[in-house]
């Protein structure tokens, strides 16, 4: 794993999108969490934004 990805990481589980989805996790606990614990965190929550993506572009077309 490079520094970059590892950085990328944690500013994955950190970052919280004004008015959208994310963890929000504090940088002092997702700096604690077990690696494998992150990447798991972390590609369930690309689940989730797709899901939300997905559930967003079905609502715009029924306007």
């Amino acid at each position: 794993m490079t520094l970059e990805t590892w950085r990328e990481g944690l500013f994955q589980l950190c970052w919280h999108q004004h008015g959208g989805s994310g963890l929000a996790a504090p940088l002092s606990d997702a700096l604690e969490l077990p690696t494998s614990d992150r990447d798991w965190l972390l590609e369930r929550i690309g689940q989730q934004r797709a899901q939300e993506a997905k559930a967003l572009e079905k609502a715009a077309k029924r306007r």
